[in-house]
């Protein structure tokens, strides 16, 4: 059986797309799967993951045990940070003043290599494609980049000077390297063509984050005749687009909003909550999907304003209220307005000023339960059944 090493600088949790990912591919291969503990909301869930897969062999890095490694790693970062403006355009440099898991990983994929024969090396996350294309090149294996984001169009943290070089600077390495490049969206693949060189052979292909099919049951007619709106993310907080959600809420009283994520208390002290604002702690998967099988409508909002990656990306957020048959209301993206345009039935709409005056001027057919139907039987035409076919015939 071939043997498929995927390494992420996410926890199992923080990482779905992987996980369905090495969930699709365990029956016909032997999967390792390198990843962080991180000890949050995250934790309950990665176990419930690890018991359903106990055919998958993780090797999880909690940097809480590994003190030493972990502070090994952090020093050599911040001399990479020091070194970076005269070795701006180097690999190695970037990778390691980029993100010090990248150099975690480094250290544990080396001693993976020598140990276990990979047939194909599959990164997720830019913190693991240094890491990753050091394992492929060590034995001489195929290399495969998943990109779920547009990575130098995102938000700078840190290094601000020299971040943005870095991250092209590790894509365009990696890229080099890649026999197959999977990306989240066709925005993201679109703008990763016109930025990154890659060998002519390269293999890209667009896989969304589409869940399966049989993760959402057929909707059922409600007993009341609530409208309900839901907005989730891992975190409530600033810049989310829930300013005008809790506006919104203000002026119509007999609409439910539900908002899902782990709550930022600072925040929400700030904002004026009312009665029909009911927020609730962050989900697992399966409780997540039942909870919106209850909801109307999808609220798919996004800050463009946060970073250039927001406007191309397709989130999981928009993709599960599509499956679930809710009717969306978006923020215009250029991510999902594609989206919503290339659904060849009516899934929602984008915001044209906010989320009040869509509510306002919403056709109430949309809402009614059959709309319902149509819309969860049409949502199976990119079901994660069909895309994860895009994904084996990848890896073979």
């Amino acid at each position: 059986m071939k043997s498929l090493l995927f390494i992420t600088t996410s926890s199992l949790a923080s990482n779905p797309r992987l996980v369905k990912e090495f969930e699709c591919l365990k029956e016909g291969h032997t999967c390792y799967v390198v990843c962080f503990i991180h000890h949050d909301w995250s934790l309950a869930l990665c176990e419930a993951i690890k018991a359903r897969n106990k055919d998958v062999y993780f090797i999880e890095i909690d940097r809480r045990v590994s003190v030493f490694e972990t502070a090994l790693s952090k020093l050599l970062h911040k001399l990479a940070i020091v070194i970076n403006p005269f070795f701006s355009k180097r690999f190695k440099v970037c990778a390691f003043a980029s993100n010090d898991k990248a150099i975690q990983l480094t250290f544990r994929t080396k001693k993976l290599r020598k140990k276990y024969e990979f047939n194909k090396v599959i990164a997720h996350n830019l913190g693991a494609f240094y890491p990753a294309v050091k394992v492929s090149q060590f034995q001489n294996t195929r290399l495969q980049l998943d990109i779920e984001d547009f990575y130098p169009g995102e938000a700078l943290y840190f290094n601000k000077t020299y971040e943005k070089a870095n991250r092209n600077c590790i894509m365009q390495s990696s890229f080099l390297h890649a026999e197959s490049i999977t990306y989240a969206s066709k925005g993201i693949e679109d703008e990763c063509e016109k930025v990154f060189k890659t060998n002519a052979k390269t293999h890209h292909l667009t896989i969304i984050n589409a869940f399966e099919s049989s993760d959402f049951k057929k909707p059922k007619k409600r007993k009341d005749n609530i409208v309900k709106c839901v907005w989730f993310s891992q975190n409530i907080g600033p810049n989310r687009g829930l300013e005008q959600v809790f506006d919104a809420a203000q002026v119509n009283e007999d609409i439910e909003f539900h908002i899902i994520g782990n709550s930022n208390l600072d925040y929400l002290k700030t904002v004026d909550l009312s009665p029909n604002v009911k927020c609730h702690d962050v989900m697992d998967q399966t409780q997540l999907h039942e909870f919106l099988g209850e909801m109307d409508i999808g609220l798919a909002l996004e800050n463009r304003n946060a970073d250039f990656n927001r406007n191309i990306c397709l989130t999981n957020k928009i993709l599960v209220y599509a499956q679930v048959g809710l009717y969306i209301l978006a923020t215009d993206t250029v991510g999902q307005r594609n989206f919503l345009k290339e659904l060849n039935y009516n899934a929602g709409e984008i915001i044209k000023i906010n989320v009040l005056d869509s509510l306002l001027r919403i056709d109430a057919t949309f809402l009614r339960h059959e709309s319902r139907i149509m819309r969860w039987e049409n949502a199976k035409s990119f079901s994660w059944e069909k895309e994860q076919m895009k994904l084996i015939r990848a890896i073979k």
